[in-house]
């Protein structure tokens, strides 16, 4: 073989190489293309202060130039200002567990965990600042725009159910799909697993419809009982939503404990951070 027949070899194999290489390094790093989780939730708020509430709904700021500000903890670059009337919107959130951030003048006044952030999720709460603290008073979730599904009715049949993945029910003529780290579970303020929505139960879903079909994915799955039925005179739409006492204990300062009374769709996120129900102790 002569010397140039060896230097068109050698240049083949080169460039075949690099060739290999950008595919399999996708531009280096060595991993291929990143997966990242959907951005499209939205929370839309309504902040109060006990100190400072006054006619109309709005709140008194400090001093003009230091407003309340909300951030993602997980991703600052996704933040906004709570206006004069006490109402802010974030939208883009990440899907999974997101705690957002309240600060005043550089130092945080208190945090928000939600967890089971779901893509195409709107999250409405209001919120209470007192003490230094931020507390949630109400949550609501639901599927955004016309994408957005409520059901209310018997379970009617269990067609799969897998605690680890994707459950599916019929539920009010509709198939409905629970999936772990998106749907709630809950019986009045207490949580509740796929094995207790069983064939029979009265149920309120809230959800979104599932591209390319007429499932539906829940968000949040409400197990009623006669007190929450909706042919009960004392919650004729069936939501639930009665008030309840807890003892709030604000994140890393115990000594500051308080009984507080909330709406129950805000229990769930008050348990995950250690409060319990019922009065603080004396």
């Amino acid at each position: 073989m002569n010397l140039k027949s060896l230097q068109s070899i050698l240049a083949i194999i080169a460039a075949a190489c690099g060739v290999l290489f950008l595919a399999g390094c996708g531009g280096g790093g060595g991993g291929g293309s990143t997966v990242t989780a959907t951005k499209t939730a939205i929370v839309i708020g309504k902040l109060t202060t006990k100190s400072t509430a006054k006619a109309g709904g709005g709140i008194v700021l400090v001093a003009a130039g230091d407003p309340i500000e909300v951030h993602v903890e997980s991703e600052p670059d996704i933040r906004t200002t709570v206006g004069a009337d006490g109402s802010f919107t974030l939208r883009g959130l990440p899907e999974g567990s997101v705690t957002l951030v309240f600060t005043q003048g550089g130092p945080a006044i208190g945090t928000l965990t939600f967890r089971e952030v779901a893509a195409n999720q709107q999250i409405t709460i209001t919120i209470e600042v007192a003490e230094g603290d931020v507390i949630l008073v109400d949550e609501d979730r639901r599927g955004i725009g016309h994408a957005g599904v409520e059901l209310q009715g018997l379970v009617q049949n269990v067609v799969v159910l897998d605690p680890a993945g994707d459950s599916r029910f019929v539920i009010a003529g509709r198939s409905v799909v629970a999936r772990p780290g998106v749907t709630a579970i809950r019986e009045g303020i207490t949580r509740r697993t796929v094995e207790d929505v069983t064939v029979g139960r009265q149920v309120h879903v809230k959800g979104t419809t599932v591209a390319d079909s007429t499932d539906v994915l829940a968000y949040e799955i409400k197990l009623q009982n006669p007190t929450t039925d909706p042919t009960s005179p004392t919650d004729p739409t069936g939501t639930g939503g009665k008030p309840i006492t807890i003892c709030h204990v604000p994140p890393g300062n115990p000594a500051r404990a308080r009984t507080l009374t909330v709406d129950e769709s805000a229990w769930p996120a008050h348990q995950a951070h250690g409060d319990t129900e019922g009065a603080c102790p004396p």
